[in-house]
């Protein structure tokens, strides 16, 4: 199964669970050990191609913290207080499945995107400082950079096979996509946190 993204159709997962049904948030990243993103993703090239811009596959909203891709390149980043830090490969080919995992690791100070089907070589990059405040308060966006403002979206086209979040070394969040209504995504990871389609008027 799969969920095709584009501008009317991505997701996300709030930070924090008004009905109490979460187990393990989707928040303070900042203050973890580490996270990891994972993505099975499938890049639509040619749409793409049409906006001279990346756009983020999985990302905490603010200054852009997460996973994304242009027609030629995947890359991750975060900022901090000295500024954004990011990593970059090129894939031998952008038209095939690509499984993405960006590792940030907070104690040691590196973000990481690794080798996970032989299209790119593994690269890791240190970074000084701390993280820059923003992230107390996102939301974790799938398919965008931040649906709340036009902007800052940095639109994802193409299809997701399969999304997972760790964060402190526990799976907080994984779907294959084949348990989604029209409008939720549901987690299997069993901790409560379902993908929520983002629907402007909700927010109005």
């Amino acid at each position: 199964m799969s969920l095709t993204i584009n501008d009317n159709n991505y997701f996300f997962i709030p930070p924090n669970n008004k009905n109490g049904l979460s187990t393990s948030l989707p928040s303070d990243f900042h203050k973890a050990k580490s996270f990891e993103f994972i993505c099975d993703v499938e890049v639509d090239v040619e749409k793409m191609s049409e906006f001279n811009h990346q756009g983020y596959l999985m990302c905490l909203n603010g200054k852009h913290l997460g996973v994304f891709a242009g027609i030629d390149y995947i890359g991750v980043s975060l900022w901090t207080e000295h500024g954004e830090e990011k990593v970059e490969v090129f894939p031998k080919d952008m038209k095939i499945n690509q499984r993405i995992h960006f590792v940030c690791n907070l104690e040691k100070k590196y973000i990481e995107i690794k080798n996970t089907g032989n299209l790119w070589k593994s690269k890791k990059h240190y970074f000084e400082g701390e993280l820059v405040s923003d992230y107390r308060f996102s939301y974790l966006w799938i398919g965008c950079g931040n649906g709340f403002n036009d902007d800052a979206r940095f639109q994802f086209y193409g299809k997701l096979h399969k999304v997972e979040v760790i964060k402190n070394n526990k799976t907080i969040f994984k779907t294959d996509f084949k348990q989604k209504t029209k409008f939720k995504v549901f987690d299997q990871s069993n901790c409560g946190n379902h993908l929520i389609k983002y629907d402007k008027e909700w927010f109005e």
